[in-house]
């Protein structure tokens, strides 16, 4: 919904004032209540009810709001059906002449007499003599026609019509429901928990009255996904990161290098989930999608350098250790193809720290056009689309913000191992190494200026740098 949408005001209205939440219904089925158990599987009001009879169970849950979320009393059609049948309600009356017949509303009082009058046992409290079998169905159906009204607020037809279905031939009750209602949910962690009670009382209900049941409310269909989110995303993310290494694997022929690329995948997709909880971002279907598409890009930022690692041959010599030749290999990766798919840092061609050829920050390839391409929804008045808008983004700024870490590292540390290149892997971890061994500033000697980072920054970049992934470093051009 757009951020200036006339319906913010209608929903702010009702959160600030409507004191009452959605209905919540608990739908049983797989129970005969044309049998006295059945009956007593699911009734409150008389004394031979079971204990954890559904009626009796969501009063009991109602009384104790901060666990169930219920509000108010449960509706339960079969109480008030059976307490239709009492003679003193005056609800259910035949005709004297002919008590087959039932009397309609219309029909004068003393052309009628109550149902249950005569009646041996005569109607208690116990259930003892109520209907059941055929007699259950003929007196259930008349009173779902039964409308309400002054004489006889107990009518089934306005608050029943719809909570009881029968079966085709009319001799059974396939399902009924249960109603009540909520607390006023306010926030997102609100509708989870009602959703996750509702499904706990209904499965409690399930295994005491031998019934099935199922709780139902039209928030739930939005809901359910967080049920079963943790797991479809183990899932989702699992064989997306089996697919990456079979792939990578197979078409690079070396599976060390698949798994290389595989493990940087998993660590970006990662980093993302991390940021998630700062940015306030729960983990749902929306942004289990996000999250692949961030596993996409990552594969894409790597896949290209890897297969280039793989491909290289030329200028290898026989004398060349296998350690230099893999050096040798990455350099030409990164200088070759770096450029095209992450930020490109130049190294500054003297080690002086007063050389104005400072460090000079290069945005190319795919993460200069997804920063552009992403930050147009930065406009958007979407919520959706603005979180939508923060995964890619978070993919490619990460990268950037280190990549003007590291020049600053090189430009004012000026180590002559990183600032004359070739920056192969093993230099590349020189300075990751220098980092760490930092003692709270990311330099030890001051700058032109005299200005040095506080401590807390130098212990974040230590803690960092062991999860943000590795960018390109090529040397300066002559």
């Amino acid at each position: 919904m757009p951020s200036d949408s006339y319906l913010i005001q209608y929903f702010d209205d009702m959160d600030a004032y409507l004191n009452i939440g959605p209905p919540v219904y608990f739908v049983s089925h797989d129970i005969d209540v044309t049998r006295r158990s059945g009956q007593q599987a699911l009734c409150a009001r008389f004394t031979t009810c079971d204990d954890f009879s559904v009626a009796n169970t969501l009063e009991a849950e109602r009384k104790r709001p901060a666990v169930s979320y219920f509000s108010d009393p449960t509706a339960s059609w079969i109480d008030d059906f059976l307490t239709w049948l009492n003679p003193n309600t005056d609800c259910c009356r035949v005709l004297k002449r002919n008590p087959e017949v039932f009397c309609s509303p219309r029909d004068n009082p003393r052309r009628c007499q109550p149902c249950w009058a005569g009646k041996s046992p005569a109607y208690n409290i116990t259930m003892e003599g109520l209907p059941e079998g055929e007699e259950f169905m003929l007196y259930l159906k008349q009173w779902l026609n039964s409308p309400t009204n002054e004489d006889c607020p107990l009518g089934g037809q306005a608050s029943y019509g719809t909570a009881i279905s029968i079966n085709d031939a009319q001799e059974d009750v396939v399902a009924s429901h249960f109603r009540t209602f909520l607390d006023p949910l306010k926030s997102q962690a609100d509708f989870i928990n009602a959703f996750n009670a509702a499904h706990r009382i209904a499965d409690d209900m399930s295994r005491r009255t031998g019934g099935s049941i199922f709780p139902y409310s039209l928030f739930f269909v939005f809901f359910d996904q967080y049920a079963h989110i943790v797991s479809i995303t183990q899932q989702v993310l699992g064989l997306g990161l089996a697919s990456v290494l079979v792939v990578t694997a197979l078409f690079l022929g070396s599976w060390r290098t698949g798994t290389v690329v595989t493990g940087v995948v998993a660590l970006t997709v990662v980093n993302v989930m991390g940021v998630m909880g700062l940015w306030g971002v729960s983990l749902n279907a929306i942004s289990l999608v996000n999250l692949v598409i961030s596993l996409g890009i990552a594969v894409e930022f790597c896949a290209h350098v890897a297969r280039a690692f793989m491909n290289h041959s030329g200028g290898v010599t026989a004398d060349n250790s296998a350690g230099q030749e893999r050096d040798e290999r990455m350099s030409v990766a990164l200088v070759d193809v770096g450029p095209s798919v992450r930020p490109v840092l130049i190294a500054p061609s003297s080690q002086d720290p007063t050389d104005t050829a400072f460090c000079v920050q290069v945005l190319s390839g795919i993460t200069f056009t997804k920063l552009i391409g992403m930050s147009v929804l930065a406009l958007t008045r979407s919520k959706l689309l603005e979180v939508r808008q923060k995964f890619p983004d978070h993919t490619q700024v990460v990268r950037t913000i280190l990549t003007f870490l590291c020049r600053h590292t090189i430009s004012e540390c000026g180590s002559p191992s990183l600032s004359q290149g070739p920056y192969t892997v093993s230099s590349f971890y020189q300075l990751f190494s220098a980092w760490r061994a930092d003692q709270g500033s990311l330099c030890r000697r001051p700058t032109k200026s005299g200005w040095r980072l506080p401590s807390g920054v130098g212990t974040s970049i230590r803690q960092l740098d062991q999860f943000f992934l590795p960018f390109s470093i090529i040397p300066p051009h002559n």
